[in-house]
């Protein structure tokens, strides 16, 4: 599964072995956002916290599900 996490000053790609529902990834979201004070810490927590890794955004690469850290909105991208 590939996760985008997408804000203002940063856009990442990580990737999980395990599938995430829309709501699951809310909740780990919700509450790794809650345990940081940037934003910008987000992609790191992810790998950290839930043994994702980032991929490189130059491979072209379809998003399971976008996370918009400036809206806090969560949704599956339609291609």
């Amino acid at each position: 599964m590939i996760i985008e996490i997408d804000g203002y000053f940063n856009s990442v790609l990580i990737q999980s072995d395990e599938i995430f529902s829309l709501n699951e990834i809310e909740g780990i979201y919700l509450d790794l956002k809650a345990k940081i004070k940037v934003i910008d810490e987000i992609p790191n927590r992810f790998c950290k916290e839930y043994n994702m890794i980032e991929i490189d955004k130059a491979i072209k690469n379809k998003a399971d599900i976008v996370i918009d850290t400036d809206t806090d909105r969560i949704y599956k991208p339609v291609y």
